[in-house]
């Protein structure tokens, strides 16, 4: 039989085959077979599905690179149709909206062809993305984003699919190429070539200390430089209008698909000053570190990786991203402490991680259940995903209109408090602050000066975050006993500290009274209220490290801190007196440094919710004034007392206090030239603030369909009674 004749027969046959194949359960050879011959006919009913590829022949998603000038940036992706019937996309579009703008502007997607397009099996269609910055006077300098690819492709079980999504990715550049465009990563993981440098170091038996401590100094002063730049390229006219959901250096990328978990980095009103107060108290640390002799490759291997985790809990979008950083800072906190500390120093670091992993573990039950009930988002490079970190993403899910319950009670306000809770414990506050003071008074000088100067910021940082940010209903329901929290801090860490005799322990019950002003500010609602909790975090951040610094000036050469064996200081050091002087000055609030406005702001932004409560926090300022002027009096005024002439730790001196030392000097210039500057002119501060300040205002204030019914309408003839 002829090979014509055969294949006729074939295509005789080879429909009925099929049909009993699919009877008998033989259908896969058979269809298989049948294939390679040519002869079954399309399925009528067959449904495309759909895939975007960055390329052509790509067969995963990868995210959409942008490229060319600062005026237009434009790059391809392609809609492919892997399915056996055709594919009808009905709409291609970035995914931002004039309600949620989530791109900067200019951002536009054309599908080859036009609008919509039916795709064959096994054909593509192209897709033009465009970013005309130049055209849209955008401000953004990167684009992170999505562009959505509707269609009638089915999902795995035959229904109809989810909308498909690309990531698209541009950069115009901050300047300084690699390093701008990465400039929140090499901040926060710099110092961990340190680490890498010691354990390097260890391992060869280097016996060189001193060397590996300069290496340090000059990793953080690289630092600080990188920060200075950050923090004077920041566009403090950025908001989320602007796009990028607010956020500037964005650095985005997958980084634990299975889970949903992305490193997501970025800087906003909210961090930028923290940012660079990390950065300024870090460096001071290192050159406060001089003072310690022993295991120092230990030591300032701690130091390093404390450090990383600061950094990356201020720029951290990510919940588990900002989890991993938060627990980063626990392990080498507890050997700095444990190690290098005072006398008690065992049982303070036992302390001090107690508490803060008892804070972590409701933090983390807080994220899991925002995990768990979130809706359904994309990864940054366009992955479908149910769940997600994100705090974009998921501070735009309506919480409270999913009526969730948590053993019956009302899920937000349970998880609002699991959060209030974590981050109340780092502030600290009443009556969650006595790990502090132990901590403080046990821990080497330069880690009390990041404890006070960096780590309590987390606590108040992490509230406005994640709690403002992303539960803006229940803050508002907690806000009256914010309120009361924060005034309760103020009077009772001023009291507190009047009753010490230790001057460490004094500054450290300071800094429980001074982060009150930060809980009653916050507790307003109010922009200004807002301002003035992130303006008093970053100058009591300033004043305590300068406070600290100088406590361990004095301990270093009398080694006690007790206020009642010191008198007459003034006489033998008066250099020392006259900066431990302005500290104080500034740390009770005169007017003309800079402690004067966070105080200052937090009145003005609380009167109008809380009356009494502010009326009641204003005489905590007499109580500050009364404490500081106080021990000012005891140590440095009246008679010197001559006993300290014979004591064995002046012998070297000649029974003399030695005046402060240079290096003593450039640890506190600094903080002190800022204190000065920024009491004056504070404009760099509230210009870098201001916008982060009315986003958060927005985000848990929104006047509701009452207030906007009684709002006042405009006068008549106003522009905004015309309409124009």
């Amino acid at each position: 039989m002829s090979n014509v004749r055969q294949s006729k027969m074939l295509k005789l046959i080879g429909p009925l085959l099929l049909a009993l194949g699919l009877v008998l359960g033989l259908a896969p050879g058979l269809e298989g077979r049948a294939r390679a011959e040519g002869v079954v006919a399309a399925d009528p009913t067959a449904r495309g599905q759909i895939r975007v590829v960055a390329e052509e022949n790509a067969r995963s998603s990868q995210r959409v690179e942008l490229e060319g000038g600062d005026a237009e940036l434009s790059g391809t992706f392609f809609v492919k149709n892997i399915g056996a019937g055709p594919l009808k996309v009905t709409r291609v579009a970035v995914r931002t909206s004039p309600t949620d703008p989530r791109l900067p502007p200019g951002v536009t997607a054309e599908l080859e062809g036009g609008p919509t397009a039916t795709i064959a099996p096994n054909e593509l269609k192209k897709v033009t993305v465009k970013w005309n910055a130049g055209a849209s006077k955008a401000r953004a300098r990167e684009l992170y984003g999505h562009v959505i690819v509707e269609s009638d492709s089915i999902g795995p079980g035959e229904e109809p699919a989810r909308a498909a999504a690309i990531g698209i990715h541009a950069e115009r550049g901050y300047g300084l190429g690699f390093i701008g465009q990465h400039i929140l990563s090499i901040l926060t993981f710099l110092p961990l070539l340190g680490v890498v440098a010691i354990f390097i170091a260890h391992l060869m038996n280097y016996k060189e200390d001193k060397n590996l401590r300069l290496m340090v100094v000059i990793l953080m002063a690289v630092n600080l430089v990188l920060a200075t730049w950050l923090y004077i390229k920041f566009d403090n006219g950025f908001t989320k209008v602007d796009g990028n959901e607010g956020y500037q250096f964005i650095e985005h990328g997958v980084w634990i698909r299975s889970l949903g978990v992305e490193y997501f980095a970025g800087v906003d009103g909210i961090s930028i000053t923290m940012v660079f107060l990390t950065a300024l108290i870090s460096f001071v640390g290192v050159l406060a570190s001089y003072s310690v002799k022993d295991q120092l490759k230990g030591y300032f291997a701690m130091y390093c990786l404390l450090v990383t985790g600061m950094y990356g809990v201020f720029i951290a979008l990510d919940l588990f991203l900002f989890y991993v950083f938060w627990e980063v800072m626990l392990l080498p906190m507890y050997f700095l402490i444990g190690i290098w500390g005072g006398p008690k120093r065992q049982y303070a670091a036992i302390k001090f991680f107690l508490y803060t992993l008892a804070g972590s573990v409701f933090m983390l039950l807080g994220f899991i259940w925002f995990y768990l009930n979130c809706d359904p988002s994309y990864l940054s490079d366009g992955h479908a995903t149910l769940r997600t970190f994100s705090m974009p993403e998921l501070a735009r899910v309506a919480w409270a209109s999913k009526g969730a319950t948590i053993l019956g009670l009302n899920a937000v306000k349970v998880v609002w408090v699991w959060l209030f809770v974590g981050f109340a414990i780092k502030i600290p506050m009443f009556p969650f602050h006595t790990w502090l003071p132990d901590a403080h008074v046990e821990a080497p000088t330069a880690i009390s000066v990041i404890l006070a100067g960096v780590l309590l910021k987390m606590g108040t940082y992490g509230i406005l975050r994640i709690n403002f940010s992303l539960l803006p209903e229940a803050t508002q329901w907690a806000a009256g006993a914010m309120a009361v929290f924060g005034v309760i801090n103020i009077l009772y860490g001023a009291f507190c500290a009047m009753a010490q005799k230790d001057l460490k322990k004094l500054v450290a019950y300071s800094s429980v009274s001074h982060m009150g002003f930060c809980l009653l500010a916050m507790a307003a609602l109010t922009p200004q209220g807002i301002q003035a909790c992130l303006v008093q975090m970053f100058n009591h951040g300033l004043i305590t490290g300068m406070l600290f610094s100088l406590v361990g000036v004095i301990y270093d050469r009398a080694h006690t801190r007790d206020l009642d064996k010191f008198g007459g200081l003034a006489s033998e050091m008066p250099l020392y007196t006259a900066f431990i002087g302005f500290a104080f000055m500034a740390s009770l609030g005169l007017p003309g440094l800079s402690g004067f406005w966070g105080e200052a702001m937090t009145f003005i932004g609380a009167f109008p919710r809380y009356r009494a409560l502010t009326m009641l926090a204003a005489t905590g300022v007499i109580v500050t004034a009364a404490y500081h002027l106080w021990a000012l009096q005891r140590m440095f005024l009246g008679k010197f007392r001559e006993e300290w002439r014979q004591s064995k730790y002046l012998e070297p001196t000649g029974g003399k206090f030695p005046e402060i030392n240079g290096r003593e000097l450039l640890t506190i210039a600094p903080l002190a030239v800022l204190v000065l500057v920024l009491g004056f002119w504070p404009r760099p501060l509230l210009n870098a603030t201001d916008k982060g300040a009315l986003e958060a205002h927005r985000a848990v204030d929104k006047p509701g369909q009452a207030q906007i019914a009684e709002a006042p309408a405009a006068p008549q003839g106003s522009v905004f009674a015309s309409g124009k």
